[in-house]
């Protein structure tokens, strides 16, 4: 039987969207940066920590990162702060303006340069598309015609001041023959339905709308209300790592509470990270710096007090359910 999920796989890898920059704008911008400000690309594992700094000529600048760091040249991941801004912003004004533009909360916002010579093996980049509710976009600054991005065996050559959406939860690589760098703006987005009106109107209507994990927004809890969610909890190691699902396993659970810290609910695990907790309502929470894809709910009611941690693809959901331990009253 097809499924709605068949549909998704079914789109096209890309799709150019309906905003475009000055060119001219985009490369005094870049040209404001020296090449010595971009560091190696890094990616989040397991439990929030990076990997080390990749050594090919694959060189990222963080515009917007976890905290505002402008060492973070990752793409983020569940965490105490949310994405901000970082100093480089200030030198790059139109590239602020064309951030400014797209209608959804944005991530990671980062210059990427890729040296003349150089290629990226084929990879996928998970969990990233509609239905996790994380979206990559690109906007092409400077480029050569033997800079050229494949994905799914499709090649693509953008073009400076385009707006760009690829799948990169399929196979893809990028490779540059030309003799300069090939130079990105790459925008990690939550999925709204306002960003979603900016793609071609063939692509939206093929889009199975029950499998876009659209961003919900956060719904703060009163002063008063946190202390109705401190509790001890175990929690499945499966859910601090980015690429598994929610599926019981015979690995220990590792032991966390749910405490109060400046004014916001966190996740502490013992051993492990901090996570601070997005009220969306309802008494579910996303995790900081994280999407629609995992989360937790807290439910405190009747004689077993629980919480069900979830992960999520499309309108697919699955979850572990642990008991919690409140704190005598």
């Amino acid at each position: 039987m097809r499924t709605s999920l068949d549909s998704i796989a079914d789109l096209p890898e890309a799709a150019r969207l309906r905003l475009s920059f000055d060119p001219d704008k985009l490369q005094r911008d870049v040209d404001q940066l020296s090449e010595r400000t971009r560091g190696a690309q890094r990616s989040v594992v397991g439990g929030g920590d990076l990997t080390p700094f990749t050594k090919i000529g694959w060189r990222f600048l963080a515009l917007r990162s976890l905290g505002g760091d402008p060492d973070r040249t990752d793409a983020g991941g569940p965490g105490i702060e949310g994405f901000a801004d970082t100093p480089w912003i200030r030198h790059t004004p139109y590239l602020a303006e064309v951030l400014a533009s797209l209608p959804t909360e944005l991530r990671s916002a980062r210059l990427t340069s890729l040296a003349p010579g150089v290629t990226v093996p084929e990879h996928r980049d998970t969990p990233t598309g509609l239905p996790y509710g994380l979206i990559r976009v690109h906007v092409p600054i400077r480029t050569n015609l033997g800079a050229v991005l494949s994905i799914d065996e499709v090649e693509h050559r953008w073009q400076p001041g385009t707006l760009w959406y690829g799948d990169f939860s399929r196979l893809h690589s990028v490779t540059n023959t030309g003799d300069q760098a090939r130079i990105h703006l790459v925008i990690d987005c939550s999925v709204s339905p306002e960003l979603l009106s900016l793609f071609p109107e063939q692509f939206q209507s093929r889009v199975p709308m029950s499998e876009v994990a659209y961003s919900r927004p956060e719904i703060p809890l009163q002063a008063f209300e946190l202390a109705d969610f401190r509790c001890e909890v175990p929690v499945p190691p499966c859910m601090l790592r980015l690429d598994d699902q929610a599926v019981e396993s015979a690995e220990p659970d590792l032991l966390a509470q749910v405490i109060e810290h400046e004014g916001t609910l966190v996740l502490k695990v013992s051993g492990g990270p901090s996570i601070a907790l997005v009220h969306v309502g309802g008494g579910d929470f996303r995790f900081q710096g994280w999407t629609e894809e995992r989360g937790v709910h807290l439910d405190f009611f009747g004689d077993s007090p629980r919480a069900v941690f979830y992960t999520r693809c499309g309108r697919r959901r699955q979850q572990i359910t642990r008991t919690a331990a409140l704190p005598q009253s």
